[in-house]
């Protein structure tokens, strides 16, 4: 074929080619030229409006919150649940998937290489003869050994935005996990003193019950001796009998506490673990509840709403990125031949570059950017509202506090008030200088707001594990590895 015959030819392969790949190289072209870069990460802006202050605070700090009660007991309980519990297990398990899933994006990023050995023999038969009759067997053996590498080329940076996106979901994983520990040890704290309140309870019923029960030997004595109506006996039998009845649901709630307990440390129901103490502890010091602004650095969950609305952002820069060329290298090189002793005699390579663009998608690119941007809103409003539902966790509890306080001074007062009471109507009574109904109305009264004591005292130092569990518990870094020492080493993963 001449050179003025073939030149069609290649002219046509020339024409071909450009109509095919000149969108491609001119949306290259146009990206380059105007610095394009795709979505820029970093750049939302939230719907919340941060405190100056709290409303109180203290000079107490304690990462270990629950260790301020100087309560031995519980400082064990806390660290076995921290180490053994199921739950906290569930989130490490969840964490390991996470940074599995970055260490995947991770490599996605670096090339693929490839081994392949072969080693096959054939059989074909050839005709031979001048009729063609007659065939012979024919054996090929073939050997072969290639070596092969795969590169995407990150022109616009979609790869990297998928790395960083899978490394903030694996520090949303991690801070989840120290939500999770801030939540069981809020939990088990409450557990423990609301097992001590219904101890407390218990021992002052009973206590309330022998009262009782010498009080009605008194007025059967006086009603033996016809200085007290039969009356007064049956009235003093029905506060004994009260007293009693309150034993049961008392002891029953006791051991659902510790049944609580013992699934809290990963532990049976029925297994026994702990002595429980007498009386609740004394309220430490106020802590330091810091600035509004240092909750949000300091508090898991927020920490990670902020990590889940960084990677949805990422993943608006990969949906863009998505929408652009990409280039795809591959190389492949190796051994062939029919013999095994003369297979590193015959040297093969090959090297391709892939460049490939979509040219018409029916806007579904363009659709999935902005649901991805839609998803950035949806995080930006949801760490928004986290954050003030967590400055009003920490207002909440501090209000409570000051008026559960108050609270406990004024049922105090009347509890002395009550106590005068009951003493100069038994005395009165004893004098024959009136009936039984004062006394009986003062002891009742009594008994009842020493009873309800206990429970306020036990809801102060609710309000006090509330206040810790929303200045977010322990500092991250601070503790929680699972069935080890109460250290955690920092993980490499970091928002």
């Amino acid at each position: 074929m001449t050179a003025l015959s073939s030149a069609p030819i290649f002219s046509n392969m020339l024409m071909f080619f450009l109509n095919r790949f000149a969108p491609v190289l001119l949306g290259i072209t146009v990206c380059l030229l105007t610095a394009c870069q795709g979505h820029q990460t970093g750049r939302v802006s939230l719907p919340l409006t941060v405190p100056d202050q709290f409303s109180k605070t203290g000079t107490a700090v304690n990462p270990r919150w629950w260790m301020s009660f100087n309560d031995p007991t519980l400082t064990e309980l806390v660290e076995r649940v921290l180490s053994d519990n199921l739950a906290l297990e569930e989130a490490w398990a969840r964490l390991d998937q996470a940074r599995a899933l970055a260490e995947l994006a991770a490599a996605n990023r670096r090339p693929i290489l490839t081994a392949d050995a072969d080693a096959g023999r054939s059989r074909s038969n050839i005709a031979t003869g001048i009729s063609g009759s007659d065939t012979e067997a024919v054996y090929t053996n073939r050997f072969s050994l290639v070596a092969a590498a795969s590169y995407e080329v990150d022109l616009w940076g979609r790869l990297a935005a998928l790395d960083r996106a899978a490394r903030l979901d694996a520090a949303a994983s991690r801070h989840d996990l120290y939500s999770m520990a801030v939540s069981l040890t809020a939990e088990t704290t409450d557990t423990w003193f609301s097992l001590i309140e219904q101890q407390s309870l218990l021992n002052l019923v009973r206590e309330q019950l022998k009262t009782n029960r010498t009080l009605l030997e008194l007025v059967r004595f006086r009603f033996a001796n016809g200085l007290a109506p039969a009356l007064d006996v049956f009235q003093q039998r029905q506060l004994a009998a009260a007293n009693e009845t309150q034993i049961p649901p008392l002891e029953s709630r006791l051991q659902v506490l510790r049944h609580r307990l013992a699934v809290l440390m990963g532990r049976p129901p029925r297994e026994r673990l702990v002595v429980v103490p007498a009386g609740l502890p004394d309220l430490p010091p106020l802590p330091d509840t810091g600035l509004p602004a240092e909750l949000l650095r300091i508090r898991p969950d927020l920490r990670a709403a902020e990590a889940r609305l960084a990677a949805a952002d990422e993943r608006v820069a990969e949906a863009v990125a998505d929408r652009f060329p990409a280039l795809r290298l591959q190389a492949s090189g190796g051994y062939r031949a029919t013999e095994l002793n003369r297979l590193f005699e015959n040297l093969i390579w090959d090297i391709l570059g892939n460049l490939s663009d979509t040219l018409w998608d029916a806007g579904r690119e363009s659709a999935e950017v902005l649901r991805r941007r839609a998803v950035v809103r949806e995080r930006a409003a949801t760490y928004a509202r986290t954050a003030l539902i967590a400055f009003q966790e920490v207002e909440d509890a501090l209000t409570r506090e000051a008026f559960q306080r108050r609270f406990i001074e004024r049922l105090t007062d009347r509890i002395e008030a009550a106590r005068g009471t009951f003493e100069q109507s038994g005395i009165r009574y004893r004098q024959g200088l009136t009936d039984y109904l004062p006394v009986l109305t003062a002891l009742s009264t009594l008994q009842t707001l020493e009873q309800t004591l206990i429970t306020a005292r036990r809801e102060l130092l609710a309000h006090r594990i509330a206040l810790h569990r929303a200045l977010g518990g322990i500092w991250p870094g601070d503790g929680i590895v699972r069935n080890g020492p109460f250290v955690l080493n920092p993980l490499e993963i970091t928002p």
